[in-house]
This record gives structure tokens, C-alpha cells and sequence, in this order.
């Protein structure tokens, strides 16, 4: 019994010694791995870009009022999502009045044409008896003025009586009275004038022409090929206000704001891949047609907000899909530079050293045969750590990586993503080799 006891304590020594050198021996290893962080070298292509958010609107989008809104609608011809053609008609207006009013100026104005013909004929027949009173006034006083000048001879030689004389020259004097009225009745004949009638049918005409456009205001049509998207138009209802809203559903745009940090990155003409949840997985064509030259404004006029500048832009979408509508919420990436089979590397992972030039570190005897060109996690031990740096030059920069360039690059080369890695490591582990060298002297 007493030696079945010596024997259980001394397994159990045993293991506890094993477990305390096992403990030691794995914190060692601990103390002298560390983790790097690689990047598989390899070929792709590389995309600057701007993302923001927009969303679906028409390409052409007309507001239909009417020019009429005195009158009520009389009839209402199509309801929203009904497709048009420019001129189609809409609406109606009750212009039934205004047809009566356009009947009566009608015949006023061919009273006033027939009173006005009448007129002129009245004229022309008095101006031409007047011309004959006139003819026939002057040959009376030529043949009066004759007569006297013989009388006038004749009593001067004493060969013809007083009352003769006195006769003649009177007969003178009627003879000038009557041509001299003659002339006045021409002149007042020849400025009788017709101006008044001629001004009221002018007058009429003119009102003929407003009711006639008036009328033809009160067909309501589609300035525009479209689809009705809004109908607030109904029969026996006011003509006031906005009636209509018709929009090509055909052709969209994407409308967004971008901040004035990006603006200046963004040019007409630039590529843009269009995404909405209403699309799945697919993406959309778009290319930059419209820079709003001035930042957005409120309602009054002013910048929306100093602090948030932004600045309207439209993408003309070049394909269709019948699943994306106006008002769609829509992921806009704005392609500002692209670069086709170029290595590149996280930012980190190029250092600019003291001489002014670009490096990579690269794991020597390292070549990731995945090929995959993620990010990757190595955990060695620092001593095992053999990298070499190559020079490089920089080209493409994105947001999370730069394009490289150097006649030493290969594929599958392992590159350092943060060579400040090494540098921690290198002091982390002389703070440790203490801790190692009392670990180490403990067995």
C-alpha cells in the first residue's frame, strides 16, 4: 500500500514537470514568432473612383398647366402610366360660352365689313357728283366772267345801260359763290372718311383672334413622347394650377450631389457604374453628362450649408432595364481613372526611405502559389524573416492601393503589406530577449 502511494506521487511529479517544461518551451515560441501580413503579388486591374449615391429621373420631364384657368374642365382623357405622343390630347376645357362670344364677334365683324362697303360706295358716288357740281360750276363762272368783261367794255364805251352792267357783274359774283361751294363740298367729300368703321373691325379681329386662342388653349396636349406620371386634372374642376406631368420613362438620368472635395476630380464624359437593390446583381452603364456649375441652393437662393458644399451632377444612362424606375435610389460609382494588368499593393506596403526613393520588402524564398492578390497572414519567427527590398515607382493610386512599377516584379512574390511590421518586431523582441534568455536558462 505505502509503495502504491510512493508511486502515484511520483507520476504525478512527473507530470506536473512536464506540463511546467512543456508551458516554457511554448512561451518561448511565442516570444520569438511574429505575425506579418503579405500581399500576393499578381496582376489586375486597378479602378479610381468616386462612389455617392443618386437617384432615377427622367431624361425630359414637362409640367402641364393650362393657359385658360378661367374655365372648368369639361373631359379628361388619359390616367397615370398611359403612354403619349406629342400632341395627344389630355384634356378638354367647357368652352362653350366662349364659342357663343366667338359667333357674335363673327357677325359683328361682318356687319361692320358690309357697313363699310356700303360707306365706301356712298363716298365714291358723292365724291363724283361733286366732281361734276365742280366741272359744272366752273364753266358757269368762265362763261359769267366772259359776260361781264363784254358788258364791263360796253359800259365803259357808254354802249350798254347801268343795269346791264350791274346785271352781269352779279350774275359774276353768284357764278364765283356757287364754283367756290363746289370746291368745299369735293374737299369734305374727299375727307369723308371711313377710318372709324376701319378701326372697329380692326378692333373686332383683334378679339376674334384672342377668343380663337383661347379656344385652342382649351385642348390641353403633351408638349412631349412620354408616359403620365401625374394627373391632378378632373372633370367640372378648376383649370388652375398643375394638371399634368408627363415624362420620358425611356431615356433616365441619375442625379446626385458630390462635395466639393471630389468635384474637381469629376469631368463630363467620365464612365459610371449605376447599382440599385431593384437591379440584383446587375449594373448599369452611365457616363457624367451634367456639372452644375454653382453649388446647391436652398429655397432662398443661398448655399445649402457652408460647411457641406455640394454641387448637382447628372450621369445619362447608356443602357435600359425595365426594372429601374424614376425615384429609384441608385450606387454610383464615378470612374475617374482606370488601369488594365498592373501590380499593385496596399499603401503601406510602400515606404520612401531616406535616399528619396520608393521600396517594397519582399519575402525571399516566399511565392504564394494561390495566386489570389489578398492580403495574407505568415506567422514566423523574427529570425527566420529574410526579405529583400526592391525599388519602385509609383503610377495608379485608389483608396486602398497604388500601382507599382518595376522590372524585378514577379507573380506569387509575397510583399510586406506594412513593413513597419518588421521595425515593431525588431523592438519588441529586445525588450524580450530577456525574458527569452531567463526562460531559456531555466531548463
Amino acid at each position: 500500500m505505502k509503495k502504491r502511494k510512493i508511486i502515484i506521487w511520483c507520476v504525478v511529479i512527473f507530470a506536473v514537470i512536464i506540463i511546467f517544461f512543456g508551458l516554457r518551451l511554448s512561451m518561448i515560441r511565442a516570444l520569438e514568432q511574429v505575425e506579418i501580413r503579405t500581399h500576393t503579388l499578381e496582376k489586375t486591374d486597378l479602378m479610381d473612383s468616386v462612389f455617392v449615391s443618386g437617384t432615377i429621373l427622367s431624361s425630359n420631364t414637362k409640367y402641364v398647366y393650362s393657359n385658360v384657368a378661367s374655365y372648368s374642365i369639361k373631359e379628361v382623357y388619359v390616367e397615370v402610366g398611359d403612354k403619349v405622343k406629342a400632341g395627344d390630347i389630355l384634356a378638354r376645357l367647357d368652352t362653350t360660352s366662349l364659342e357663343l362670344d366667338i359667333k357674335q364677334t363673327e357677325l359683328n365683324i361682318k356687319n361692320a365689313e358690309e357697313s363699310l362697303k356700303n360707306e365706301k360706295a356712298s363716298i365714291e358716288t358723292n365724291l363724283q357728283k361733286a366732281l361734276n357740281n365742280l366741272e359744272l360750276a366752273l364753266l358757269d363762272l368762265e362763261e359769267a366772267k366772259k359776260n361781264y368783261e363784254k358788258i364791263k367794255t360796253k359800259y365803259e364805251a357808254s354802249a350798254s345801260t347801268e343795269d346791264e352792267f350791274s346785271k352781269a357783274k352779279t350774275a359774276l359774283e353768284k357764278a364765283q359763290i356757287a364754283y367756290d361751294n363746289a370746291l368745299v363740298t369735293l374737299e369734305d367729300v374727299k375727307n369723308r372718311s371711313t377710318a372709324s368703321i376701319e378701326n372697329n373691325i380692326e378692333i373686332q379681329k383683334a378679339t376674334l383672334e384672342k377668343q380663337k386662342k383661347i379656344l385652342n388653349d382649351s385642348i390641353i396636349v403633351s408638349p412631349i413622347d412620354g408616359t403620365v406620371t401625374m394627373v391632378n386634372a378632373k372633370e367640372n374642376g378648376p383649370a388652375s394650377g398643375l394638371l399634368f406631368v408627363i415624362e420620358d420613362t425611356e431615356n433616365l438620368i441619375a442625379s446626385t450631389a458630390i462635395g466639393e472635395y471630389d468635384i474637381g476630380f469629376i469631368k463630363v464624359g467620365q464612365e459610371v457604374i449605376v447599382k440599385a437593390d431593384g437591379l440584383g446583381d446587375k449594373e448599369i452603364k452611365g457616363v457624367v453628362s451634367e456639372i452644375s456649375p454653382t453649388a446647391m441652393k436652398d429655397a432662398s437662393g443661398n448655399t445649402a450649408s457652408t460647411s457641406n458644399v455640394q454641387f448637382e451632377t447628372k450621369i445619362t444612362l447608356t443602357e435600359k432595364d425595365p426594372n429601374l424606375k424614376i425615384g429609384m435610389n441608385v450606387r454610383l460609382t464615378i470612374i475617374l481613372e482606370e488601369k488594365n494588368d498592373v501590380y499593385s499593393v496596399p499603401y503601406d506596403a510602400v515606404v520612401t526611405e531616406d535616399d528619396g526613393n520608393q521600396y517594397i520588402y519582399v519575402l525571399e524564398g516566399e511565392k504564394d502559389q494561390s495566386q489570389s492578390g489578398l492580403p495574407s497572414l505568415l506567422r514566423t519567427g523574427l529570425r527566420d524573416i529574410n526579405a529583400r527590398k526592391i525599388q519602385v515607382q509609383t503610377g495608379l493610386e485608389t483608396d486602398m492601393y497604388v500601382e507599382i512599377i518595376s522590372s524585378e516584379l514577379e507573380d506569387g512574390m509575397r510583399v510586406i503589406a506594412d513593413p513597419s511590421q518588421i521595425q515593431f518586431a525588431s523592438l519588441r523582441s529586445a525588450r524580450q530577449n530577456r525574458l527569452l534568455r531567463r526562460l531559456r536558462d531555466g531548463f
